[in-house]
């Protein structure tokens, strides 16, 4: 005889296994684009702001009877002056034209050292006649087309180290080329 096969069990309770709550995606806003962009803002221009131009320097003062010689240096030249005078000859204004013409399309740069004598319990009497003489030579120098950036002066007065055994009564233009500048 054949076994018997068994009937199958009887139905059970069957258990589910939890399911994980999964969270139902809801909605989310799309935000609102707007049909154009904006415009942008409006800046107004800025106010009109009046302008001057640049105060010409004051001329410098030629005397017939004024001291005082140009010389030129290796590097320059140099101007005597009268004691206790910036007022320079008609030949020593055109030396230092003369001077100027040749470098107005140069890169040269212009160093004016201006001494004075003077007292030294007033140094600064001295140090305001320097720069008076100083101040003349520029004057030139621009007139003859030398931009002033490219003039500098020195007003030293009465300074016994720049001074040393020449006259103090003086003024050296010292010409010098720029350096050029490495490359980085």
């Amino acid at each position: 005889p054949t076994p018997a096969i068994p009937a199958a069990p009887p139905a059970a309770a069957t258990v589910a296994a939890p399911t994980p709550a999964t969270p139902t995606p809801t909605p989310t806003a799309i935000p609102a684009i707007p049909p154009a962009a904006p415009s942008p803002p409006v800046i107004a221009p800025p106010p009109g702001v009046p302008t001057r131009t640049a105060t010409p320097p004051l001329p410098a003062i030629i005397a017939a009877d004024a001291p005082g010689a140009a010389t030129a240096s290796p590097d320059g030249m140099r101007l005597t002056f009268g004691p206790a005078r910036a007022d320079m000859t008609q030949a020593n204004a055109d030396a230092v034209r003369a001077l100027a013409r040749p470098q107005r399309t140069t890169a040269t740069a212009f160093t004016v050292i201006a001494l004075a004598a003077g007292a030294a319990d007033d140094a600064s009497a001295a140090r305001r006649l320097s720069l008076s003489r100083g101040l003349a030579i520029r004057s030139l120098l621009i007139t003859e087309g030398i931009a002033s950036t490219r003039i500098t002066v020195r007003a030293l007065g009465n300074n016994p180290e720049a001074t040393g055994t020449a006259a103090a009564d003086r003024a050296d233009i010292v010409l010098t080329q720029p350096q050029a500048k490495p490359a980085p």
